[in-house]
This record gives structure tokens, C-alpha cells and sequence, in this order.
């Protein structure tokens, strides 16, 4: 029994074998930086042509190290011309040289396993080997779906959904509980945003785990690193001069003064407030940009603004329009 796939591969497997070991001697000659004529330039345009003519058909044919068999074509690839390769560092000519190595080696265990492949096909009937070919395939397809990244993500993907959505929605626990310890802040918010695909205004725990949601404050997009400060909600909440909003950010159940002087730019103050529901959040953001349409907002207009995350409102605060909208839109950007 004569297969034409594995005649082919066998075929360029060697012819690519071959090749390889060329590759290897205009490598050393650029390494040694002899002859490095326009000729030979063009020699070895001419081989990595045809180096690339008959990798896909060698990949085809690997069972295993598909990354080292690839790194051929990575290695083609990152050798421009021979001058590219004369003034690469010595330590970069020996790391390609390791890899140039490790495929040879893979080719020639191919080569070799082609050759037993033939030998084995030539005492089988076609009959034979086509029974041999239909339940290899099959235990390819059960072996594929067992080890399938997909099927390790489902698995995954339920777990996950059970412990957060499952244990609230059957009583078994209170995942926002996490929401209480800093050390579970990452678990927790992974765990509230699936959540949220089921109940897209699940409130925030407190303040500090939606501050996930904005740079960090050590990010180069603050302008200058906030500092907590003393205050009340009262104080700011007296200041606003819409009636529906101070009725709804008087019901924060927690509330948090940052502050922070960019120069001679000013003074940012950030005022936030961790309401109890989405629907007060939006509807006291609603309120203030109606609000900031009127002609009475002359003084407020770029230099106050209220931006929700769920249950959580913030407030930017300065006279410089021009800091607080960097904040607005470098730290507060996802929101």
C-alpha cells in the first residue's frame, strides 16, 4: 500500500532536511563574515524560498513539537540577509545556532519516521489500512474532545458559575461577603461581573472594590497621586445646587474625600458615594446633566462632573476644566 499524503510528506520532510543543513552553512558564513557577496545574498534569498515552499507539508507530518517545528519559519523569518546576520550579537547568533539545532534534530526523528511509516504501509492492504486509518482517526476525536481546551473551559466556566451565581441564587452563601477582605477584591470583582451578566445592577460591595474600575493611582494617567481626606458627605452634598440630587446622594451609605494639587494647575477633589441601588446612581447622574444643560449651570458646566458605576457615584471636582476632564476621561475613561 503506497499513501500519496505520506510519499509527499516524506519527500519534503527530506528535501527540507537538506535545505536546512544549507541554511546552516551560509549561517556560518555570516557568522565568520566571509564572502558576503551580492551573489551569495541572493543565494540565500533563493533558499529560504524554498524552505518556506515545503514547511507546510513537514508540519503536516509532525505528531509532536509543533512549536519547534514552526521556529523553523520563526528563524527564516528573523534572518533578513546574511549582512543582517553577520551583525547580530554574539549572543543572539548562539541562541539562533541552539535553535537551529533543535530543529535539525526534529527533522531528522521525522525523516526517520516517515521512512517507518512506508515500510509498515508497504505490507498493508488498502483495505487494511484504511480500518487502521478510520479508528486512528476516531481515537483522535475522543482523545481531542477529552484534553479540548474548550471542554477544560467549560468545566471551568460551570465551576465558576455555580460559585458565584449558584451559591447566591440557591442561598448558600453571600459572595459579596469577599467584597469585605482587600486580599478577595480580584476574586470578587471576577465573581460580580459574571454575576452581572444575570443581574446587570448587582450592587458594589463598598467604594474601595469599585475602584477597580478606574486607573490605578499609581498609573502615569493621574496627574497627581490622590490623597484621602477628612470630610463628610454633608459638607459637598450642601453645595449642590439641584434639589433631586442632594436627595439622593444624602442616602449614601459610605462616602470617600480624595484630593490632589497638580502644580500651579489647581486643586482635584473626587467625591464618592456608594448608594444603595443602580436606579439612584443613574437617576442622581440624570438630574445633573439635565441640570448642566440650564443656563444656571454657567458655573458648574466642565468643572463639576458626576459619573456612575452601578451604585456608586463619583464626583470630579475643580476649578481647572481642563484637569477635570483629564480625570474624566485618562482615569475614569472604562466607566
Amino acid at each position: 500500500m503506497i499513501d500519496p499524503v505520506v510519499e509527499r510528506q516524506y519527500a519534503d520532510t527530506k528535501q527540507l532536511l537538506a535545505l536546512w543543513q544549507q541554511f546552516y552553512e551560509f549561517f556560518e558564513m555570516a557568522r565568520k563574515g566571509e564572502g558576503l557577496t551580492p551573489d551569495k545574498e541572493d543565494q540565500f534569498l533563493e533558499l529560504k524560498s524554498q524552505i518556506a515552499m515545503v514547511h507546510d507539508s513537514f508540519m503536516d507530518a509532525l505528531t509532536r513539537d509543533q512549536n519547534v517545528g514552526q521556529n523553523i519559519l520563526d528563524i527564516v523569518t528573523r534572518s533578513v540577509s546574511l549582512k543582517h546576520l553577520n551583525r547580530l550579537s554574539v549572543a543572539d547568533q548562539k541562541k539562533m545556532e541552539l535553535e537551529w539545532h533543535e530543529s535539525y534534530l526534529l527533522l531528522t526523528d521525522t525523516v526517520a519516521e516517515l521512512e517507518e511509516k512506508r515500510a509498515q504501509l508497504a505490507t498493508m492492504s488498502e483495505a487494511q489500512y484504511r480500518a487502521q486509518k478510520a479508528a486512528g482517526v476516531a481515537t483522535q476525536r475522543i482523545t481531542k474532545i477529552l484534553t479540548s481546551t474548550y471542554l477544560k473551559v467549560a468545566i471551568v466556566v460551570i465551576g465558576v458559575l455555580f460559585g458565584t451565581v449558584g451559591v447566591q441564587v440557591l442561598g448558600i452563601w453571600d459572595w459579596d461577603r469577599l467584597g469585605d477582605y482587600p486580599a478577595f477584591h480580584t476574586p470578587y470583582r471576577v465573581g460580580k461581573k459574571i454575576y452581572r451578566t444575570f443581574n446587570p445592577d448587582s450592587p458594589w460591595r463598598n467604594i474601595a472594590v469599585s475602584d477597580g474600575d478606574r486607573a490605578p493611582t499609581g498609573s502615569t494617567r493621574w496627574p497627581a497621586k490622590p490623597e484621602i481626606q477628612p470630610g463628610s458627605k454633608e459638607q459637598i452634598v450642601g453645595q449642590i445646587p439641584v434639589r433631586e440630587v442632594k436627595d439622593i446622594l444624602s442616602k449614601a451609605t459610605e462616602y470617600r474625600l480624595e484630593q490632589f494639587r497638580k502644580g500651579m494647575e489647581g486643586v482635584v477633589e473626587i467625591h464618592t458615594f456608594l448608594l444603595p441601588s443602580a436606579t439612584d446612581a443613574r437617576q442622581a447622574v440624570q438630574k445633573w446633566e439635565d441640570f448642566l444643560k440650564s443656563p444656571a449651570a454657567k458655573n458648574y458646566a466642565g468643572k463639576w462632573v458626576m459619573i456612575p458605576n452601578v451604585n456608586v457615584v463619583t464626583l470630579i471636582k475643580g476649578e481647572n476644566d481642563g484637569l477635570v476632564n483629564h480625570m474624566r476621561a485618562q482615569v475614569y475613561g472604562g466607566l
